[in-house]
């Protein structure tokens, strides 16, 4: 017999919620943060200043998403020690 999925609109809308929740905790309590927002910022607009190739921006996205996960492991790993 076939599990049932818990799909629907109401559990993504929370999951979403329950995700920015922890971005804003990040950005809260850590000082970092503010300045990898910063970097994030300045890399897209020079990004876009630039007219960087697609390429290009599925590496500039990539590394921005590798410093957050980053800085989002290392405030978890403090916050549980």
């Amino acid at each position: 017999m076939a599990e049932e999925s818990d799909f629907s609109l109401a559990s993504r809308l929370e999951s979403f919620r329950c995700a920015f929740r922890g971005v804003g905790t990040l950005l809260a309590s850590q000082p970092n943060a503010w300045i990898h927002l910063a970097a994030t910022v300045c890399a897209v607009g020079l990004g876009l200043l630039l007219g960087i190739s697609r390429l290009e921006w599925c590496a500039v996205v990539f590394a921005i998403v590798l410093v957050w996960a980053a800085e989002a492991l290392n405030s978890a790993f403090e916050f549980l020690c």
